[in-house]
């Protein structure tokens, strides 16, 4: 059987060279071709679709001609109002016209520039993912701050949010992350990514393991802070890599341990660790002196503040000035809080005289005010 090849004879590529001046730059002629080769193709499209079109509607004219001659011919209603000779005429021009377009459609078609573009068709398409790691969702609230999680929302919404949401991860995985920081061989740790990658790679273990390695150096441990550092290391390391390939962290984990088995990434490793472990043990030599300096603070102000009982807080009219305060409305109470004069005179202003005058009655009486308090200051300077 044999094939008709002929029509791959026309074939155009847009990035031939052998047409191209030597002063011209290359990539702007190839642009330059493609974008010519792309209008005349919609052109030649729109042409074709709009004597498709005219074909479609001199298809229906024929056969309307063709059914009024037909009824003419059987002696109907139309042979009294319509011309049998102008309706063949008609037809004759119809057809004409039709054949007149399909031949240069066929010519079109025939003669038709073959490109990269419609040379094929694709007939069937498949996408495959590798695995289900590559599902973000494994990941445990969201590897990072500002994951989105089930709720919809982005993140802690507030300090209290973040608080407690690190506090629920710790009391669900801290034994998955205890387990993690004392596993000392280091294809075991590859092991455990993968098993609860999720958890590991989570930011509130990288925060765990932060504050596990600086509690382990402030106490002594020194060996443990060592090795948590290091495993801390490499969860860190993987997440950076999935970064820098914008890829899923579980996805990484392989190739980042195959590349720590060369010589030179070992040492850069290695020397990452050692980074981390002297910033934990410089910290915690800063955490020490902060904590030393709060508890002697704290414990010289135990003179500075004395708790009064309600005897001894009444003022001069018998009253107490925190249940005056109480029932003061509340903007008296902000105006006091503020020790802003103005403030206390608006608010005086928006009451009653007989409201106002009870309110400062009891001010006075339970020594939140002082009357006249310039004058009283200066006795007590004489005195």
């Amino acid at each position: 059987m044999a094939f008709d090849y002929s029509k791959w004879d026309n074939i155009e590529i847009s990035d031939d060279e052998a047409d191209c001046h030597p002063n011209i730059d290359k990539a702007s002629w190839f642009r330059m071709k493609h974008r010519s080769r792309v209008e005349r193709e919609d052109t030649e499209a729109a042409d074709r679709k709009s004597m498709e079109a005219e074909n479609r509607a001199d298809g229906e004219r024929e056969s309307e001609i063709l059914r009024i001659l037909a009824e003419i011919k059987a002696g109907g209603e139309a042979a009294e109002y319509e011309d049998e000779e102008a309706l063949s005429g008609e037809l004759v021009e119809v057809r004409t016209r039709v054949k007149e377009r399909v031949d240069k459609i066929d010519f079109m078609e025939k003669n038709k520039k073959w490109n990269v573009d419609n040379m094929g068709t694709v007939t069937h398409n498949k996408t495959i993912i590798s695995g289900k790691g590559s599902d973000p969702s494994d990941l445990v609230g969201g590897m990072v701050s500002g994951a989105k999680g089930a709720s919809g929302k982005i993140g802690p919404t507030s300090e209290r949010d973040a608080v407690e949401s690190y506090s629920n991860f710790v009391e669900e995985h801290e034994a998955v992350l205890e387990d993690y920081l004392a596993t000392r061989d280091i294809e075991q740790c590859k092991g455990k990514i993968h098993e609860h990658g999720g958890t590991l790679l989570h930011e509130h273990a990288q925060s765990y393991i932060l504050l596990s390695c600086l509690e382990d150096e402030m106490n002594g441990y020194h060996d443990k802070m060592v090795l948590s550092a290091r495993n801390s290391q490499i969860l860190s390391h993987v997440t950076e890599l999935a970064t820098s390939l914008q890829r899923h962290p579980r996805d990484v984990v392989l190739p980042f341990f195959k590349r720590i088995a060369e010589e030179q990434y070992r040492k850069g490793f290695e020397e990452a660790v050692a980074g981390f472990a002297s910033r934990i043990e410089n910290r915690a030599v800063e955490k020490r002196k902060e904590m030393d300096a709060a508890k002697a603070a704290e414990g010289g102000g135990d003179d500075d503040y004395e708790v009064l009982s309600k005897e001894e807080r009444v003022g001069p009219g018998g009253l107490d000035p925190v249940e005056v305060f109480e029932t003061l409305p509340q903007s008296m109470q902000e105006a006091f809080e503020a020790k802003d004069m103005a403030m206390l005179q608006v608010a005086l202003e928006a009451m009653t005289p007989d409201e106002a005058k009870k309110h400062m009655d009891a001010c006075e009486k339970s020594g939140l005010w002082v009357a006249n308090k310039a004058q009283a200051d200066a006795e007590a300077a004489e005195a």
